[in-house]
């Protein structure tokens, strides 16, 4: 299979954790997310994207457009979606009113603003316009879709008071202080999938999807502004089916925390190096369904500990030993994303 070819029917499972940070502040405080029931760090599944976007952005500017973007004009004024979309914008020969006046009707030139942007491709878009006084929408699903990304553990979210040094206002003489909020410890996992007949529709290639798989583990080890730093991508792991209706789903719920093999409470976790994934019902779950996977990609972290059968080890090392019982006879490929 060529990697032009269109994306192939997959699922996704992307591990991460996030050490003395806040991995996605909510709008109005800009606090972590937490569920209030569960204690457990919520991350949405719009900063996943940006992740993406953002390194493809940075790491690929020849080579990939990104449509949600943030760009200045002349001005130094941020860009709103009128002018990202503006030239893709068309007349069409049909002549509708506005007001009182016979115009033509303007449309979004769908093929050339999917063709130009990857993130289009990838995650689809929605957005509504207003230009010369006519509304114009546009609506394209995307084949690559991500539900709520949610820590194993609870997490504690501590508080941090600041100075700044440089005041903020003409009359103070000396610095302000102000407050942000970080989580000690979170270990955060995500579940995606990657729908090939929407994938049809928007063009995506199989060398894409792979592209955007090293920008989720690159880019979320790479985010290093003051609130992100401290992420570590910690295991990846993609499943791609042979045939064009098989959906196994929620692969996030076949990992736990394993607590017999840890010595601290999940609440109170610090560091990786304190934790022990269960993937135990993971392996089970790709025995189950070992005939309908044609290719396991993955990624791992060598200082992620995952347990297997009472056996402690590396997900490479256990993954290579199921693959030899299980997978090698079943002729599926395994190959490492990076």
């Amino acid at each position: 299979m060529s990697k032009d070819d269109g994306a192939r029917r997959s699922e996704l499972l992307f591990c991460y954790d996030v050490r003395m940070a806040n991995p996605n502040g909510d709008p109005d405080e800009n606090r972590p997310r937490i569920d209030p029931v569960t204690k457990k760090n919520l991350v949405t599944d719009f900063r996943l994207k940006r992740t993406i976007r953002d390194y493809l952005q940075q790491q690929y500017p020849e080579k990939y457009k990104i449509f949600i973007r943030a760009e200045a004009d002349a001005a130094g004024n941020l860009k709103q979606i009128e002018d990202l979309a503006e030239n893709y914008i068309q007349k069409t020969d049909e002549k509708i009113k506005v007001g009182k006046k016979e115009v033509k009707k303007m449309i979004v030139d769908r093929r050339s603003l999917i063709k130009d942007h990857i993130d289009i491709r990838l995650f689809g878009i929605l957005f509504a316009v207003n230009i010369e006084k006519q509304n114009i929408s546009f609506k394209q699903v995307g084949p690559v879709q991500f539900a709520i990304g949610q820590s194993l553990n609870p997490v504690e979210e501590v508080p941090i008071r600041i100075t700044r040094v440089v005041p903020t206002r003409a009359e103070l003489k000396a610095g302000t202080f102000g407050e942000k909020s970080i989580l000690r410890y979170s270990f955060i996992a995500f579940r995606g999938f990657v729908n090939d007949v929407v994938g049809k529709e928007t063009g995506l290639t199989e060398n894409e999807v792979e592209t955007m798989l090293k920008a989720m583990w690159f880019g979320t080890n790479a985010l290093s502004t003051t609130s992100k730093y401290g992420q570590q991508s910690r295991l990846l792991l993609r499943l791609c089916y042979k045939e064009p209706h098989t959906y196994i789903g929620d692969l996030d719920r076949c990992i736990s925390l394993n607590q017999d093999e840890m010595k601290i409470e999940p609440s109170k976790l610090e560091d990786i190096r304190q934790l022990v994934l269960n993937v135990d019902d993971l392996f089970n779950l790709l025995t189950k369904n070992v005939g309908e996977i044609d290719e396991i990609q993955y990624a791992s972290s060598d200082n992620l500990m995952c347990s297997w059968k009472g056996e402690i080890g590396t997900f490479s090392k256990h993954l290579s030993k199921w693959y030899e019982k299980e997978g090698k006879p079943k002729k599926i490929v395994l190959s490492k994303i990076v």
